[in-house]
């Protein structure tokens, strides 16, 4: 029972500095022959090493070792129940420390809690090995996954996002299986990966209803009667994409060109709602009041701008008059 191999003493002394392997007892001396002191040394090894195992415990609880490596931290607790029935037996009855545990072993009482204490801190040693990999070779990977959490990726690329979190997951039960070099022979295909459906999730987050707008426009009336300025909006709206697939985590300056993509299509939605009022106005023959507003506000301009009554030439005239003043 509770068997330990070299290598895993080896991890344990790593894990603990101060922890020091300790030696069986079992052949120190028959029980029935044993001193007081000899029963007393054997007794404190074995609590020596059970207070070992209780702090790699706790370490384990205060590291969430379980996230990281499910299958050590719950061998590991297996070990620790079954621990801490033997220990507070043994405490309960410290001059047994040197009897056999069992008919079918050599191993005293003592012995058998040392064992126990040391796989539980090979175990854990073992499993914050496995996390401290996990943490620095996977780093980016988690930031990206923390990142298409933030753009609501899992909602609008669900397949996609659960795919590569699978290979995540793989990639980290290969860690935690000691395959460092293949996880990072791998990790530039991953990140690649993360970055293209970042850049698809940013886009969604950013520009989607926007883009649901223009796909709106393009077989729209407003697209038809003023292509030029839909052109523009198109064209913006084609940049702004490409802005954001270059910049990708830059936040603030996507907003601040997403706005002005947004505001080309206010301007045609506006253009267009001047197009139909001048349009009913001509269908009504009312169209000498809007001109006649029109020529007035024009004037208004000419005459604060020095140039005098310019109510003769065009409007267009006008207007590149008063630009000129300007």
């Amino acid at each position: 029972m509770y068997k330990q191999s070299s290598i895993a003493l080896l991890l344990a002394v790593t894990l603990l500095g101060g922890c020091k392997t300790l030696d069986s007892v079992s052949n120190i001396v028959s029980s029935d022959k044993a001193t007081p002191e000899q029963i007393q040394a054997a007794y404190s090894k074995a609590e020596a090493a059970y207070q070992e195992a209780q702090q790699a415990m706790s370490l384990s609880a205060e590291e969430a070792l379980a996230d990281y490596d499910i299958e050590r931290t719950s061998d590991a607790n297996k070990l620790w129940q079954s621990l801490q029935k033997d220990f507070a037996e043994l405490q309960a009855n410290p001059a047994e420390s040197l009897e056999s545990a069992s008919l079918f072993s050599s191993d005293t009482k003592a012995d058998e809690v040392m064992e126990g204490s040391q796989e539980i801190v090979a175990l854990i040693s073992a499993a914050h090995s496995a996390k401290q990999a996990i943490i620095s070779v996977l780093e980016p990977i988690r930031s990206h996954f923390a990142v298409l959490d933030k753009l609501e990726t899992q909602t609008h690329f669900e397949s996609r996002y659960e795919r590569l979190g699978e290979q995540h997951d793989r990639l980290k039960r290969m860690l935690v299986e000691g395959k460092q070099p293949q996880v990072e022979e791998y990790l530039p295909e991953l990140q690649s990966q993360l970055h293209t459906l970042e850049q698809d999730a940013a886009e969604h987050y950013f520009l989607g209803q926007v883009l649901d707008k223009v796909r709106t426009l393009a077989n729209s009336e407003k697209a038809d009667r003023l292509p030029r300025v839909y052109l523009d909006v198109k064209t913006l709206t084609e940049s702004t994409q490409g802005f954001i697939r270059q910049n990708v985590r830059a936040y603030d300056d996507i907003k601040g060109q997403v706005k002005l993509t947004e505001l080309q299509i206010q301007r045609i939605d506006q253009l267009f709602n001047e197009y139909l009022k001048r349009k009913a106005a001509v269908d009504d023959k009312q169209i000498e009041a809007p001109l006649l507003e029109l020529e007035s506000q024009l004037f208004n301009m000419t005459q604060k701008a020095g140039l005098g009554d310019l109510r003769h030439l065009s409007f267009s005239e006008q207007l590149e008059a008063i630009s000129s003043k300007l």
